[in-house]
C-alpha cells in the first residue's frame, strides 16, 4: 500500500511515497550476494526489499506464490544453471523484468537467453554493480526515466533475433547447396560411367583447345592424348591426315585409325550461359559395317549379272518365237510368249533397280544428261504399260500443258521412275480402276519445276505410313505383301533418282480413296 506523507515545502499538499520494490536475486555466491545487497542499501536500501535465493531453490516457485516486481539472475559462475533458473521465473511471470549479471562486458550471451526475453545485462565490475539499483528500477517502473536502457535492451534483442533469423536462412541454403553438390557429383559419377562404358570413342576439348575428357577407347587409339594437355591441334591433324580441309563442327566423316575404319562426328557443346564450352568429338567404329557393305554390294552385282545373262537368252528366244523366224506361230502361242515376255521384262526391271540402288547408295551413280521433252519420254513408258493396264481392266491416261518443254535429264533413269509409278498403280489398282499421268511446269520456292504426277484409283495409303513406303524392302504390311507381291524396291529407287536429279517425291494418299505420287524435277539444273 503507498501511504500519504506530509509535504516538506509548507504548500498544504500531501504527496504520494514511492512504493517498495520486492527484488529477486538468484546467486550461489554469498560473498556476491552481500556486495549487491551493500550496493542497494547504499543507494536506497528502504525502497528496495531483497531476496536472495539459490538456483535450486527456484524449482520451488509457484506462480500463486510469486510477488516480486523484478530479478537479478548471476549468469558468471554457472551459466547453464541461470539459464534454468531463469527459464524457471519466466514461466511464471512473462511480463517481469529480469536482469542478467555477466562475468565481464564481453560475456557472450547464450542465444536461450534472448529467447528468454531476458536483460538487461550489467557486468561484473564496479561500474556494473553501482548501476545496479537504477537498473532495477527501470526494469519495476517502466514509465520513469530510468527505462530507456530497457529500451535499448529490446532494441539489441530485436537485432539479435533478426540476426539469428538471418544465420539460420544462411544454414538453410548452406544444406541445400551440399545437397547440390552431392547430386551433382553423383550425376557426375554417372555420367563418367556411363561414358567410359560406351564402345564408341569419347575425347572432349574446352574451347582453348585443352583435353578435359577421354573414355577408354579412346584413350587406346590416342595413347599421347594426356588431360589437361592442350592437345586439340595434335589430335586433329591426325583425324584429318590426308585430308582437305580442317575439322567442323556439326558434320561428320570417315577416318581410317590403327587399321579399322572411323566414322567421326564432331558437335559444338554449349556452355552455362549459352556460348561454345568446346568440342565434343565421338569415335564409332564401322569397320564392320563397312565390311558388310562392301560384301552386299559384290553379291547384289552377282546376283544381277548372273539373272541378267539368262534374261537376255530368254528374251531373245520369245523375239524370234513371235517374229516368226522360227516357224509359224498360233494366235494361243503368241499370247503365252507375249505373257512370258512380260515376265522377263518385270524381272529386267528388278534387277536394273537393284544395280541402280546399290549405284545410287554407294555414290558412283553418274547422270546422263541430255536435253529431251519428258512428254515424249513419259508417252514411251505409258505405251509399254497400255497392254498390262488393258487386261486388269484399268484405264490410262496421259495428259500435260503446253508450257512443258526440253529440258536435261537422265533419260533412262527418269524413263526408270516414271515405270516404276506405273508399275506401282498398275499392282495397287484393282479391275475398274483407273491411272491418269499428268505432267505440267510448277513453282517451288521461286524456281520452275516439271511436275509428274501418277494418280490413281486404288488402296490407298494410311497418313502415318506414306513416308516409309520410300525406303527400300518396305511395304505396309505382311498382308499387303500377301496380296500384292513385290520387293518394295520400286519406290525407293525412284526417290534416288529424283534426288539425283535435284527434285524431291511425295505421296499424298487415304485409305480406300487411292494415291496421288508426284515427282517435282528442276527444269533449269543448278549450278548449270
Amino acid at each position: 500500500m503507498e501511504k500519504t506523507v506530509k509535504p516538506q515545502d509548507g504548500q498544504g499538499q500531501a504527496q504520494t511515497a514511492p512504493r517498495q520494490i520486492r527484488l529477486l536475486v538468484v546467486e550461489n555466491d554469498q560473498d556476491r550476494s552481500h556486495a549487491i545487497k551493500r550496493i542497494f542499501d547504499v543507494a536506497s536500501g528502504a525502497r528496495f526489499d531483497i531476496e536472495f535465493r539459490a538456483f535450486a531453490q527456484t524449482a520451488g516457485f509457484s506462480a500463486m506464490s510469486f510477488t516480486y516486481n523484478a530479478a537479478v539472475v548471476d549468469f558468471t559462475s554457472d551459466p547453464k544453471a541461470a539459464a534454468l533458473a531463469a527459464w524457471r521465473l519466466r514461466s511464471i511471470s512473462q511480463e517481469m523484468g529480469i536482469a542478467v549479471i555477466a562475468p565481464s562486458g564481453e560475456f557472450l550471451v547464450p542465444v536461450e537467453v534472448l529467447e528468454l526475453g531476458l536483460g538487461p545485462f550489467v557486468a561484473w565490475d564496479d561500474d556494473g554493480i553501482a548501476s545496479m539499483p537504477q537498473m532495477v528500477l527501470a526494469m519495476a517502473e517502466p514509465g520513469s526515466g530510468a527505462s530507456s536502457g530497457i529500451a535499448s535492451q529490446n532494441v539489441l534483442r530485436q537485432r539479435h533475433q533478426e540476426l539469428r533469423d538471418i544465420t539460420d536462412s544462411l544454414a538453410r541454403q548452406s544444406v541445400h547447396l551440399i545437397h547440390l553438390r552431392n547430386e551433382l557429383a553423383a550425376e557426375k559419377s554417372k555420367l563418367e560411367t556411363i561414358i567410359n562404358g560406351m564402345t564408341d570413342g569419347v575425347v572432349f576439348f574446352d574451347i582453348s583447345g585443352k583435353l578435359e575428357t577421354i573414355n577408354p577407347v579412346a584413350s587406346a587409339l590416342f595413347p599421347y592424348l594426356a588431360l589437361g594437355d592442350e592437345a586439340k591441334e595434335q589430335f586433329v591433324s591426325r583425324l584429318m591426315e590426308g585430308r582437305q580441309g580442317e575439322l567442323k563442327t556439326g558434320g561428320y566423316f570417315d577416318a581410317t585409325i590403327t587399321g579399322r575404319i572411323y566414322r567421326v562426328r564432331v558437335t559444338e557443346v554449349a556452355g552455362a550461359e549459352g556460348g561454345p564450352a568446346g568440342s565434343l568429338v565421338m569415335l564409332t567404329d564401322i569397320t564392320q559395317d563397312k565390311e558388310y557393305e562392301r560384301l552386299k554390294n559384290d553379291f547384289t552385282s552377282m546376283i544381277s549379272h548372273e539373272l541378267r545373262t539368262p534374261l537376255t537368252s530368254i528374251r531373245a528366244a520369245v523375239d524370234n518365237f513371235m517374229s516368226g523366224n522360227l516357224g509359224d506361230v498360233t494366235e494361243r502361242q503368241i499370247r503365252f510368249l507375249e505373257m512370258i515376255k512380260r515376265n522377263v521384262e518385270r524381272q529386267q526391271a528388278l534387277i536394273d533397280d537393284l544395280l541402280d540402288l546399290a549405284k545410287f547408295e554407294a555414290g558412283q551413280m553418274e547422270l546422263v544428261l541430255e536435253h529431251v521433252n519428258p512428254v515424249t519420254v513419259t508417252q514411251f513408258c505409258v505405251d509399254q504399260f497400255s497392254l498390262a493396264f488393258r487386261d486388269k481392266g484399268i484405264t490410262l491416261e496421259l495428259s500435260h500443258d503446253g508450257a512443258v518443254r526440253e529440258m536435261a535429264i537422265d533419260q533412262r533413269l527418269f524413263s526408270q521412275g516414271v515405270n516404276n509409278l506405273l508399275s506401282n498403280a498398275l499392282k495397287f489398282t484393282g479391275e475398274g480402276g483407273g491411272v491418269s499421268v499428268s505432267l505440267s511446269v510448277a513453282k517451288a520456292g521461286g524456281e520452275e519445276m516439271l511436275r509428274i504426277a501418277v494418280a490413281d484409283t486404288g488402296i490407298g495409303i494410311p497418313r502415318d505410313q506414306a513416308q516409309r513406303i520410300f525406303d527400300k524392302y518396305t511395304q505396309l504390311d505382311s498382308s499387303t505383301r500377301r496380296r500384292y507381291p513385290g520387293t518394295g524396291l520400286g519406290l525407293a529407287v525412284v526417290r534416288e533418282i529424283v534426288k539425283a536429279h535435284g527434285g524431291n517425291v511425295a505421296v499424298e494418299s487415304e485409305p480406300g480413296k487411292g494415291s496421288v505420287f508426284t515427282m517435282l524435277l528442276p527444269i533449269t539444273r543448278r549450278g548449270k
